[in-house]
Order: structure tokens, then sequence, then C-alpha cells
């Protein structure tokens, strides 16, 4: 069911915490942070929480965007109450966009869902767009980040490329338009202008948790690989991102970037790093990297 793939995404590839940054405080900070918490280790502990919240601060947005998130991830793990749990989601989202309208975090996260869902859950591209506009309307930055998002969800190529050459120059010091800018230019095997997008997006200033700078170290690496050129800088932005990178959802976990090592060792036929690295990736359990190892060791 699509569904899933909508909160899938929603909760992965686009930082929730920052959509709400401007938000109002609380009135019971200890239950809404007792629900946020709990939403990475138990999500029945987390709807509990925020529908105590609910009830004792009816009226605070960030207690409805907070639920519109728990009840997101419910409805991707549910089977036969998906469609329930995807209805309060959009119910809290919409509730907590009419609440604070001029928050453009609560709108993004609406916009989204409006995007991924199927219809009998409430998606309405329609709807998303009218988001968009209104986001645009209150930061033309956010509006920026709104359309690509948009115009990505519903394959809209010519946009998406035209706005993202468009905003790289609008916002030079922002490094998510470097970056997506990389990703499509690796898509399109244009391997020498994704190495400068995303050599662009290392030295940007602007990105606040640091993801999309950290993103871009990995990304350096794998179009060394993809492209079988520049292994040097390959090697040396996968390096820089282990040394540095947090540990964290937003970015590849590290045995990955040391997957990347050893592809590249092999390509410069030193066997002996080659295996270093390996043995450190060995150590997950993850079995699409498991099936990479195998076939890189034959």
């Amino acid at each position: 069911m699509r569904l899933t793939l909508l909160f899938l995404t929603l909760l992965t590839i686009t930082p929730w915490a920052s959509w709400s940054a401007d938000a109002t405080t609380p009135s019971n900070p200890s239950l809404l942070q007792q629900a946020t918490e709990a939403m990475l280790t138990d999500l029945d502990l987390a709807e509990k929480y925020i529908k105590q919240a609910l009830v004792s601060a009816p009226d605070n947005p960030e207690v409805h965007f907070i639920c519109g998130r728990i009840m997101g991830q419910q409805a991707e793990n549910a089977i036969f109450s998906a469609l329930s749990y995807a209805k309060k989601s959009l119910t809290c989202l919409e509730q907590a966009v009419s609440m604070q309208p001029e928050n453009t975090g609560y709108r993004r996260g609406l916009m989204s869902f409006y995007l991924g869902a199927p219809g009998i859950a409430g998606g309405d591209e329609d709807l998303a767009w009218q988001q968009v506009e209104q986001i645009t309307k209150l930061n033309a930055l956010q509006g920026a980040l709104a359309k690509l998002n948009f115009y990505r969800q519903t394959e809209q190529q010519d946009q998406y490329r035209q706005l993202l050459e468009q905003s790289r120059i609008s916002y030079p010091g922002l490094a998510e338009f470097h970056y997506r800018h990389g990703l499509l230019l690796q898509e399109q095997k244009q391997f020498s202008q994704a190495f400068s997008a995303f050599v662009a997006a290392t030295k940007a200033a602007d990105d606040d948790a640091g993801v999309y700078v950290f993103n871009a170290w990995y990304q350096i690496g794998r179009t060394a690989l993809f492209s079988q050129q520049q292994l040097a800088d390959g090697t040396h932005a996968l390096q820089y991102f282990i040394a540095h990178a947090p540990d964290s959802d937003d970015v590849p976990e590290k045995v990955w970037a040391h997957l990347r090592l050893a592809q590249l060792h092999k390509l410069n036929n030193d066997i002996a790093l080659m295996q270093q690295h390996l043995d450190y990736a060995s150590q997950s359990n993850d079995k699409e990297l498991q099936r990479e190892i195998r076939r890189l060791q034959r």
C-alpha cells in the first residue's frame, strides 16, 4: 500500500524537528517530551502519551503536530488499522496548521501527507499544492523547498530540475540545494558535474544539522565509485565521513562507507586495504550490505 511509502518518506528524508522549529512552547512539556521520546522505541506508549497531551493541552499546535507524526508511524506499521491511523494523522496535522497557520513546518508536514497518501486516506495533489502556495507566501526559501518536494513526488522532472538550478543560484550558501543537484546529476551519469555539486555542498555554510554536508561527503565517494574517476578524492571523502559524521538516521551508516572504501581500494588493486574495510563492514547484519560484500569478494 502506498501509505507505507508515504510515512517512510516523511519520517526519514525530511527532518521533522526542523519543520516545527517555530512552534509555540507546549504547555505540557513533560507529556509531549515523553511522547516524542517514546516514538523511538515504543509507538503504543507514544500514542498513549500524546492522547493524554491532547486532553491536557488541546489548544497547543505542537501537540497536534506530534500527534500527526505518531499516528503516521502507527499507520506505517499497521495492517488492518492503517487507514484509521492515517486519518487520525491527517486530522492532527490539519489541526496544527489551523491553529498556527504561519508555521511553515506544519504546512510542509501536511503537504507531504496530501502528496503521499492515497485518496481514500485523504491524499490530494491539489490540496498539497495549496499548501505549497501558502508556504511560499510566508517564506520564499521554504517555498522553494516545498516546491522541490512537490515536483519530485509528482515526478515533474523538468520543473524540478529548473527550480533546483535556480535555487542554487538564489541561495548559494544552502547545502541542501547543492546536494540535491549533485544527486540529480549523479542519476544522469554526469559525474564530473556531480562531483562539483557535492563539493559545493560540503563548503556551504548553511546546514543547521550538518545533514546535507555529511551526505555530500558520502556521495563524493559513491560518485568516484560509479565513475571510476577521482578515486583519491572519493577515498578522502569517505575517510572524512567515517571520522566526522554523526551516528544519525539522517546520514548513511558508517559500515556502508567502509564498504564503499573497500570497493574503491579494489579498483586501485589494494587488496589489503580492501579487506580491512570489508572487515569493518562485515560487522553489520544489514542483509543488503552483506550481499554487496559477497559480490565484492567473488
